[in-house]
């Protein structure tokens, strides 16, 4: 509610350019150009990790600019929909969630707001099937050889919560992909028939 009020007092600014009017503006979503990389789980992102599509990640995580993620989240939903308009099935949205000791010191889980958002846009049911169990350092504190140790065991989720469901996995950023890997072996064990994963964007 505390959102909405301030929402609707002040006046939205992009956060790629601060032109008013929207949180993340038509002419900034123009420039980014969606990327899809193959490896343990299929990653489509809406761009690179740069510009005004990284500013608009920063103001998310760290700016406490909530807002941010229907419009960013809508952007993810566009990348989604794409694929399951060339055919792929897609049963459910599962945020890869943070542990629950960096939320509450956030306020927020982003990588779950950006999920409901995708879930509005594309009307595709929303589960948060999977817990952090570990919460390690922050990826972006290491270098490429670490992350995938750091953030190996980290999810679990509830035996069968998952069974036989197309999971598409949504976080904001994804670098070497060790993160989404290993959430989405929990979502296999978990019961998922196929996992591919949508972020914002690419950071490499």
């Amino acid at each position: 509610m505390i959102e909405a009020l301030r929402d609707a007092i002040l006046a939205p600014r992009c956060a790629g350019c601060g032109d008013p009017g929207k949180w993340y503006c038509v002419s900034c979503r123009d420039q980014a150009e969606a990327r899809s990389v193959r490896g343990p789980v299929a990653i489509r992102a809406v761009g690179e990790h740069e510009g005004s599509l990284r500013r608009a990640i920063h103001r998310l995580k760290y700016g406490g600019d909530r807002a941010l993620a229907a419009d960013l989240g809508a952007l993810v939903a566009e990348e989604l929909a794409r694929d399951i308009a060339r055919g792929a099935t897609i049963d459910v949205v599962v945020p890869v969630p943070l542990h629950r000791s960096r939320a509450l010191a956030r306020g927020y889980d982003q990588a779950a707001l950006l999920a409901e958002a995708v879930g509005r846009e594309t009307r595709l049911p929303v589960r948060r099937a999977l817990r952090r169990i570990r919460q390690g350092r922050p990826q972006v504190e290491l270098d490429r050889s670490a992350r995938a140790a750091n953030v190996r065991r980290a999810f679990v989720a509830e035996a069968g919560s998952l069974r036989k469901l197309s999971v598409a996995l949504v976080d904001d950023v994804a670098t070497t992909g060790a993160t989404l890997a290993d959430a989405a072996a929990a979502a296999r064990a978990a019961g998922a028939r196929s996992v591919g994963a949508y972020v914002v964007a690419f950071d490499e």
